[in-house]
Order: C-alpha cells, then structure tokens, then sequence
C-alpha cells in the first residue's frame, strides 16, 4: 500500500493532475476498473461519510457480463467501508463484497443474472465507496486506495469464461476538503486596496501557524483563495506582514493638511486621527506635519520610528470612521496583521489606513 500525502505542498505541486478527474479507459486492450486521482474526504466533524467512486470503461468491443478485483483502503483513518453498485448499467445484477478490516482489503464482484444475451456492462462510475472515519481520527496523512492481487481482477466473457480486467490507479490520493474565502483589503469602503499581499495560514492548536498560500489582492481589493484545508480540523486565519511601504500615497498635499489640522485651521475626523498622526503620539502636532514633509525631501521609504500601514476589522474601522474622537487608545490597528479565525466564513472586509495619509488617497 503505498502512502499519499495530503499536505497542502504536495497538492500544490501535482495541481495539475487534480485538476481534472482520469476515469476513462488507458487503452483499448482489454476492460478496465479504475481509481480517479484524487477523491475528497469529508470534513472530520462532518456527519456525512467519505465516500468515493470506483469507475468501469470498456472500449475494447469485448462484452463482459461481470468482473471482480479487489483494493485496499487505510484501515487506520477509516472504518468497515460499504460498496455499493450504482446501476450504472440498470437494475440488474448479483453483488458480492468481502471486507478485510484487518488488512484494509476489499473484494468486489458483480455479475449480470438477467436473460439478456446482448448486455454488456455501461461505461460509468459503477461503484460507490462509502468511508466512515475511525472514532479516533483527527486530521494526517491518508493513504490512498490502491487495486491489489488478493482477488485476481477478471471478467466474465459471454462464453463464461475469463479475461483479463485491467486496474487502472490514476492515484486514488485524498484531499481535503476545499476550503473557498475571498479576502477584500479596503483603504476604505469606496477604495479598494491593491497589490497587498495576503498570507492564509492554519493552525492546529491556534498557537503554531504555518502558511498555507499567498495571493496578492487585484485592482478590487480582493485575495481569492480556493485551498485543501479541512475547517473542521485546522483552525484558520489571514496574515499581511508588516513593513508595506506605501510612499506612494504620500505627497506635500498630506503634510499640508496635517499641518492645518495641528494649528487648527481644519478638524481631524474619523480615520484622520491616525493619517494625520504618523508619529502616533500627542495627537496631531507639528511633528507629524515634519515627518511627512521630510520623507518626501529626503526620499525616504520609511518613518524612522514607526510604520506605513496600520490594519483594522471591518467593525473597527467602522467604529473609526464613524468617530469625531481619536479611537487609538482602545483602537489601536496592527501593524502586523492578523485576522481573527475565518472558519465557517467564505468572504470578509478588512482596512488599512495609512500613516501620514491624512487625505486618503490609499494604496492602489
């Protein structure tokens, strides 16, 4: 039996295999039972069973009215599978299964016993497998299925006698299940953020992270990830690493308004109280007008004390941009991201505001 891996690295390399079902006959030799690439398991707090199809083809003329084979399955993740025939070739047949829960091997036999002396098996995902996990099962490595020699693979000619059946294994790997989010990065609800990028991690215990994929946001804000991560296991969430340098948002405009607000020519609102406030202390003062006016004179890429970009939850720029005081004591953003758990979620807004950018233009 040999074991397939379904961490997200490896999936990632064979993407290309995943991405279409192999469920046809290899070649016109003879007829085949086949094992598609990749099956999806369910999620482990799922009430629902794994269940995966084993599929027939035929295109070498024979007739055949009944094959057999066998395959063996991880009997250390899943419990007693039931086989089922789906009538792929109408309601008709004798089925005969032997489960080995010992050695994780099924055998499998179906035979026409209709009058018919012209039926011939219908090409089609003819079998269904019905996994249940162990009860002690969480999440790991599963081995996929894999046809074996216990029951040699045969089918039954028209003069009832054998022939060779061919077993195809495309794989037969397990994923997880996939799990879809679109991540929307706003500068604010109008001004979508671009060229951000957005780290989607896992966690099995909520204090070891790992990186799962990094997509970086397009011209609307928006992170689409579609990855193998069972939510019902990994606890999940979003990154942006600090250090964005977003000098490009930056001009005189800004460090003039920032002035303005500090003499009290204009009045800070809303996300103001941080744009305006790049040193982010005392409020907005000379100093932050200073700081502008001398990164762009200098051609600096950075303030030398603190960061571009702060980050909020869509309720805490909310709450900001609603404000005619400064939010910042109980407020205070992330430099470095990171989102609060998304499992369950398919979608979420999430806003930066940019130090120094007391006119909003954002990073776009």
């Amino acid at each position: 039996m040999k074991t397939k891996n379904i961490l997200l690295t490896l999936l990632l390399v064979m993407g290309s295999v995943f991405a279409f079902g192999q469920t046809t006959a290899p070649d016109a030799t003879k007829p085949w039972v086949i094992l598609d690439s990749t099956y999806s398991l369910e999620a482990v707090t799922s009430s629902t069973n794994t269940s995966v199809d084993v599929y027939y083809d035929n295109t070498s003329g024979n007739v055949v009215k009944g094959i057999q084979f066998s395959f063996s399955y991880d009997n250390t993740v899943f419990d007693s599978p039931t086989v089922t025939y789906n009538s792929t070739s109408g309601p008709v047949g004798y089925m005969a299964t032997d489960v080995d829960t010992t050695n994780g091997i099924v055998k499998v036999l179906w035979v026409y016993d209709g009058a018919s002396t012209t039926f011939d098996i219908i090409a089609g995902n003819m079998f269904s497998v019905d996994l249940p996990f162990q009860s002690g099962y969480a999440n790991g490595t599963v081995a996929g299925l894999d046809f074996t020699t216990d029951l040699t693979a045969y089918y039954a000619k028209s003069d009832g006698t054998d022939g060779t059946l061919g077993t195809q294994d495309n794989g037969g790997n397990f994923v997880e299940p996939t799990f879809d989010y679109t991540a929307t990065i706003l500068n604010s609800a109008t001004n979508p953020a671009e060229s951000i990028p957005v780290i989607l991690q896992k966690s099995s215990d909520g204090s070891t992270w790992s990186d799962v994929a990094t997509v970086t946001t397009a011209v609307d804000g928006t992170a689409v990830f579609s990855e193998f991560i069972d939510q019902g296991y990994w606890q999940i969430r979003l990154k942006i690493e600090s250090g964005l340098d977003a000098s490009t948002a930056l001009s005189t405009a800004d460090a003039n308004m920032i002035a303005q607000i500090a003499a009290g020519v204009q009045s800070a609102s809303g996300v103001q109280f941080y744009s305006a406030n790049p040193n982010q202390a005392n409020g907005i003062t000379a100093s932050d007008s200073y700081l502008v006016f001398a990164r762009l004179a200098q051609g600096n890429s950075n303030y030398p004390a603190n960061p571009d970009v702060l980050f909020f939850t869509e309720a805490q720029y909310m709450t900001i941009d609603a404000a005619n005081t400064d939010q910042s004591g109980t407020i205070p953003g992330q430099s470095e991201f990171l989102s609060p758990q998304i499992n369950g979620t398919t979608s979420g807004n999430f806003y930066l505001i940019i130090l120094g950018d007391a006119n909003s233009t954002g990073l776009n």
